[in-house]
């Protein structure tokens, strides 16, 4: 694949010390480039007797700081590279110091000689201190400028030279655009990171064992990694804008497919065994894990499919079950790790993708037993399931685990045990099939907090919400105990997020989850409904006085100014609050009333509380 760098193309990716020689090659080329500009700028102002000291006012004078105002963010702007910003304000410095000789230079014939190299000699050291320490504090960058620049406007009104008219035209431009370099310098690193962050998760994904397949919401294929074509035996190309109906096999019926788009449609998981066809018409058995990815409304907006190759393990089975002489080459042959332990647990065969997954030797698992790779929370358990298995008390054992690999390492496995039996129906040994799907279970993780959290504010969402709720009755019906249920609605974020921008409102709102969060126990429940709705859940009060009490406390916390990015902002809110069992007994009769007590608010001049019901 072709790479575009900086407008540059390379026949490959380049990789990070790559990277780093361009962009210090790009970093010396325009800082030589700049000094040669300026060298040829200050020649031209010599030759020409542009800007002489007495004459400020001249049309050359404009010229020469007017060019200056433009050369100086176009100078910086070109080397946005981290790499390259120390070499330009070399080169800038290098042309202001030019300048500043050029000018005292037209002051040698006058009486004031002396005041003026003293000056220049005064004016270097904070200057460099300026260009090379702009890191340092806003406080300290302003004093740099500003003493310098009175100095200077005190020895123009003495001697006649209007000098400050130079300070106030270059320096001021040097500050804002070395402000907007330092901007720009942020920005790319944050760039750089997120790039890193998702070249890693993205060679992550690329290296998974676990086929992986991303639809849109309706249906059509978006991605696929490479172990979906190896599995499948279809190329990114052929499958990209269809629909995962090219992989039917014809094994399940509409039923089947229906349920599973019950599930997901009503923002589940589905978890389940399948048999798709392979492009070369041979049946793939598979165990899939379908995860839909809700959008801002609530709704899936993707879904992800992650799958595992169960098809060397069915064929495995049928094996054992027929006592067939090509067990000896699936075992070796099959996509995973498998083992055969006797029924004391210990390990008698296993295949090279068994010890790779554990990073044992052969002659290292061969004196292990099962407890030996278990892990610490799990070997009593585990053991009890093995004794099961052994006697024969479970038929089959199938289960996410986690395991130990050599050294202490933990990860997750997808392990599946079934016992094998001779002729004559007696066990003599168990199997083992384990799949390393420790990536697996991080996108999980990761897919389940997006399902029940706010992906702004990091707040319960509304689906975790009512699930919270749900609790809060039963619990309240189990101890006979109170709770309350607001319903907060922002006044005035509206004209915010129209005024300044969805930034400052986004902003605003995470502010605000913050400080209903600080008015609120850890007991309670604080969730974003969606928009600016938020709505609390305050468990085990002693009535409607509690409640109260905490509803003023919002408000007053609420009505306090937000400084953000810049802006300052003032919002407040409506509240509407019920009691349980007094205003429902159900969450939608709850929400509701609570909602409606919100309007009443609105309606009588907003930033207030009322209960539902009061008058």
């Amino acid at each position: 694949m072709r790479t575009l760098i900086r407008g540059k193309r390379f026949s490959k990716a380049p990789d990070e010390y790559s990277l780093a020689r361009f962009e210090d090659l790009h970093g010396c080329t325009v800082a030589l480039g700049f000094t040669a500009v300026f060298l040829l700028w200050g020649l031209w102002a010599w030759a020409w007797s542009i800007a002489p000291a007495r004459a400020p006012n001249t049309l050359g004078w404009h010229l020469v700081m007017g060019g200056l105002m433009t050369v100086y963010p176009v100078a910086l702007l070109a080397g946005l590279s981290q790499r390259a910003l120390p070499w330009l304000l070399y080169a800038l410095l290098m042309a202001t110091q030019g300048i500043y000789l050029y000018i005292l230079t037209q002051l040698a014939g006058s009486a004031a000689q002396g005041t003026a190299g003293f000056l220049f000699w005064f004016l270097a050291p904070p200057l460099m201190a300026f260009i090379f320490g702009w890191g340092i504090n806003l406080a300290g960058n302003l004093l740099l400028l500003l003493f310098p620049n009175l100095l200077v406007a005190v020895f123009g009104t003495f001697a006649g030279f209007d000098l400050l008219q130079f300070n106030l035209l270059a320096l001021p431009s040097m500050t804002i655009t070395l402000f907007v370099s330092h901007l720009a310098n942020q920005w790319l690193r944050q760039t750089h990171e997120l790039r890193k962050q998702n070249a890693w998760q993205n060679r992550a994904i690329a290296s998974s064992g676990e086929a992986l397949l991303v639809t849109d919401r309706d249906g059509r294929i978006e991605y696929i990694n490479p172990s979906f074509s190896q599995i499948t035996g279809y190329a990114p190309e052929e499958v990209i804008g269809n629909k995962p109906s090219l992989l039917k096999s014809g094994f399940h019926d509409s039923a089947f497919y229906e349920t599973m788009w019950n599930t997901l449609l009503k923002g589940e998981t589905w978890s389940g065994e399948i048999i798709n066809r392979h492009k070369d018409d041979t049946s793939i058995n598979l165990w899939m894990n379908i995860h839909p990815v809700p959008g801002r409304d609530g709704h899936p907006e993707r879904f992800i499919a992650i799958s595992n190759d169960l098809t060397a393990r069915k064929r495995l089975e049928e094996e054992v079950a027929l006592g067939n002489a090509e067990l000896e080459a699936i075992f070796h042959n099959a996509g995973g790790g498998i083992a055969l332990l006797d029924l004391w647990g210990r390990f008698t065969k296993f295949n090279d993708f068994w010890l790779s997954m554990l990073e044992y030797s052969g002659e290292q698992m061969s004196s292990l037993n099962y407890n030996d790779i278990s892990h610490d929370d799990d070997i009593t358990e585990n053991r009890q399931l093995f004794v099961a298995l052994a006697s024969g008390e479970i038929p089959h054992y199938e289960s996410d685990r986690r395991f130990v690999r050599n050294g202490g390492r933990v990860f997750w496995g997808h392990l599946s045990m079934t016992p094998v039996k001779d002729e004559a129906g007696y066990i003599r040994a168990i199997i083992a099939i384990m799949h390393d799907i420790n990536e697996r279970k991080l996108l999980e993780e990761k897919l389940e907090s997006m399902a029940h959290y706010d992906a702004l504010t990091a707040l319960p969402n509304r689906a975790l919400f009512f699930d919270r709720l749900t609790q809060a009755i039963t619990q309240s019906k189990r101890s006979e105990g109170l709770f309350a249920l607001m319903f907060v609605d922002l006044d005035g974020f509206k004209a915010v997020n129209d005024t300044f921008g969805h930034d400052t409102g986004d902003a605003l709102l995470k502010a605000v989850s913050e400080h209903l969060l600080e008015c609120v126990r850890e007991s309670d429940t604080v969730a974003r409904m969606g928009g600016d709705e938020f709505t609390i859940i305050l468990r085990a009060i002693r009535g409607p006085e509690d409640a109260a009490h905490v509803a003023e406390k919002i408000l007053a916390t609420l009505a306090a100014p937000y400084h953000l990015l810049g802006h300052e902002c003032r919002i407040g809110a409506s509240l509407g609050i019920v009691l349980y069992p007094e205003h429902g007994k159900t969450a939608e009769e709850l929400l509701s009333q609570a909602d409606n007590a919100m309007y009443a608010v609105k309606k009588a001049g907003k930033n207030a509380y009322r209960f539902a019901g009061q008058h």
